[in-house]
């Protein structure tokens, strides 16, 4: 009996010994393939760990490997900047789960990876060619403040493709966080819109430029018609020499300085009845310049106003000027010695507008640099299309009828409230719908026409209106008659988000729309309250030492009464 009962336990150590040796296996095989497995659920309620069903179809659709090199990285990163980058790589390390291709990342840190100064101005200046300018952060190292350039940017590569996405996007009235925020809600977006660039096999839209109406000079469009290129087919159209805009996906007009005649008219109606997409940044007023004195601002009609009425949208000729958001042009404020004392002076002329939050186009966008705009109004129509606004003023405008004088003198004066009452005023609509033709029940144009009139159809057209013809044109710089970057402003040296806009706005009327849902993200920023963080701090420290001190405490008593029962029974 003895002999079966020694056997008995080393049956039962050595059956202890093997369970702790499988559960030790497991354990090693679990931290091997932790790298490649990669098991979550999002509970998060804006579940911003999820990616859109839009991006999982870019992704499926990829038909060969992509490289993805980051250069938002090093370890002395600011925390906002660190939440950003944490945000990003998880964002990836997701797109690399669900991509059915090889997608090789790779994390610079620019200080390590280029040690020298001259190595790191070379790649400054050729990340700044290719639209991710650095960012400059101040630190505190040791006491002392140490400025410091920062890379919120990545650059895909596949194949001779190649396209850098710039991360660092927000509102920039808004707090530094408030832009990083932003910034993380559209990650996804900037990310799958890089990657669309780089693909082969994707379908590309046509967008047709009405060219005969415009007398734009060409420079002024280069960087919108080289980002527009790299996702679309341009074509320049000769519309009274077109008999239909059959072919097309979209049209766009820009600043257009010639009437458009009623044949005109009647192929862009037909064209938008027909399902077809359109863009006008038009100027419902002409600027002209009175030597040393000012501007004189008169009324301008293109030929539109009509148009767009039936549709349900007013174009107004008057002049909108903002007195709270504004851009500045150097004036002269005086003499130094006997040089012109040269200022920059606030021009309400030149309202900086807002982007509606509500709206894919858009969200979380940084200020919009207008020149010389004009109001739209909604008016009663028989059109069933949804009308959303775009772009708006702040609430402290004036809306000066015209024909009228803008002096230079009066830019720079103290902003007087009762003169700026006008309210907020909207500047870019959408409409998207089934459209009706304006020529229901008119004298159709006396030329023979390419097709049947057609009242109504169930296809669905859309149309955006900018009554700012500026909006989509690059400056030229003065000394070296290059263009500028679109929306970069040369007073204040900074790029407003007029590129983005245009392009949102193209993508969101040619491309699946599904694709601009990923910047409906919300990541809400929960900061503590600091005036409750000091009153309360003594309790939450206390409360933080005594709980786990009570708890280990708890379980060394229960430890001792069991082994007190146990060996003592």
């Amino acid at each position: 009996m003895l002999f079966l009962f020694e056997t008995n336990k080393i049956q039962m150590k050595l059956t202890k010994n093997g369970l702790w040796a499988i559960l030790i296996g497991v354990g090693i095989l679990l931290i091997v393939l932790s790298p490649q497995l990669r098991l979550r659920w999002d509970l998060s309620e804006e579940k911003k760990f999820t990616l859109s069903e839009s991006s999982v179809a870019v992704l499926q659709s990829l038909d060969g490997p992509i490289s993805i090199k980051v250069y938002l990285g090093g370890r002395n990163l600011p925390g906002g900047f660190r939440r950003l980058e944490k945000a990003l790589l998880e964002l990836l390390d997701d797109v690399r789960a669900q991509s059915p291709q090889r997608i090789d990342i790779e994390q610079i840190d620019v200080y390590k990876t280029y040690p020298k100064e001259k190595d790191r101005q070379a790649l400054i200046f050729y990340l700044d060619s290719l639209g991710i300018p650095p960012t400059n952060v101040v630190n505190q190292e040791d006491g002392q403040q140490v400025q410091q350039l920062i890379f919120p940017g990545i650059v895909i590569e596949k194949s001779d493709r190649q396209a850098a996405i710039l991360l660092l996007k927000g509102n920039k009235l808004t707090s530094p966080q408030e832009v990083l925020n932003q910034s993380i809600e559209g990650l996804e977006y900037e990310l799958m819109q890089g990657i669309r660039q780089v693909q082969d096999n994707r379908e590309r839209k046509k967008i047709g430029f009405f060219l005969d109406h415009s007398q734009v000079p060409a420079i002024k469009q280069l960087d919108l018609i080289a980002q527009l290129k790299k996702s679309y087919d341009l074509y320049p159209v000769d519309l009274s020499q077109s008999l239909t805009l059959d072919g097309l996906d979209a049209i766009c007009v820009i600043q257009p300085s010639i009437k458009f005649s009623t044949e005109d008219q009647y192929k862009i109606d037909q064209f938008l009845v027909q399902g077809g997409k359109g863009i006008f940044f038009l100027d419902g007023v002409r600027i002209d310049t009175l030597e040393k004195q000012g501007l004189i601002v008169t009324p301008q009609d293109l030929g539109l106003q009509n148009l767009l009425f039936q549709y349900g949208v007013r174009l107004n000729a008057n002049l909108v000027k903002d007195a709270q958001l504004c851009g500045a042009i150097p004036l002269a404020v005086g003499n130094f010695g006997n040089q012109a004392n040269l200022e920059l002076m606030p021009w309400p002329a030149f309202p900086l507008l807002n982007g509606n939050p509500n709206s894919v186009i858009t969200k979380n966008l940084d200020a919009i640099y207008g020149r010389f705009v004009s109001s739209l109004d909604t008016i009663q129509s028989g059109q069933s299309l949804k009308r959303t606004a775009l772009l708006k003023t702040s609430p402290y405008t004036q809306v000066q009828k015209t024909p009228a004088t803008l002096p230079f003198s009066a830019s720079g004066k103290e902003f007087d409230p009762a003169k700026y009452q006008g309210g907020s005023q909207v500047i870019s609509y959408l409409l998207e719908g089934k459209f009706q033709s304006a020529f229901t029940n008119r004298i159709l144009p006396t030329e023979k026409l390419a097709k049947p009139f057609q009242a109504k159809t169930d296809q669905a057209g859309a149309l955006i209106i900018v009554a700012d013809g500026d909006i989509p044109l690059n400056g030229i710089d003065p000394s070296t008659k290059a263009p500028l970057p679109l929306g970069f402003d040369t007073f204040a040296k900074h790029t407003f988000a007029n590129k983005d806009f245009v392009l949102n706005a193209f993508h969101y009327l040619l491309d699946d729309q599904q694709a601009l849902l990923a910047r409906n993200k919300n990541v809400r920023l929960r900061p503590l309250d600091k005036v409750k963080v000091k009153e309360e701090k003594s309790f939450w420290q206390g409360i933080n030492l005594a709980i786990p001190i009570a708890f280990a405490g708890i379980i060394s008593l229960l430890v001792i009464l069991y082994r007190k029962k146990k060996y003592n029974a």
